[in-house]
């Protein structure tokens, strides 16, 4: 997987930031599937009085902001 990411030269909290974000990522494109395939309703992820798409699209908007701050100044 490091040769996939290239995260050897980065420290530890920035490949934490980095598997973190595409960990979220991962979650994130398996629970819309998911959704579109039946098993889980797109209401049980509202919060709050928000909808679930958008509950959906910030653990995505969270991912790519870690794996941005990890992979930032590479």
């Amino acid at each position: 997987m490091k040769e996939i990411l290239n995260t050897e030269n980065l420290s530890r909290t920035r490949k934490a930031c980095v598997y973190l974000g595409f960990g979220l990522l991962t979650l994130s494109s398996i629970l819309v599937v998911s959704t579109l395939v039946g098993i889980f309703e797109l209401n049980s992820f509202a919060i709050l009085g928000h909808s679930g798409v958008r509950t959906l699209a910030g653990i995505a908007v969270a991912g790519c902001l870690l794996a941005a701050i990890g992979f930032y100044d590479e």
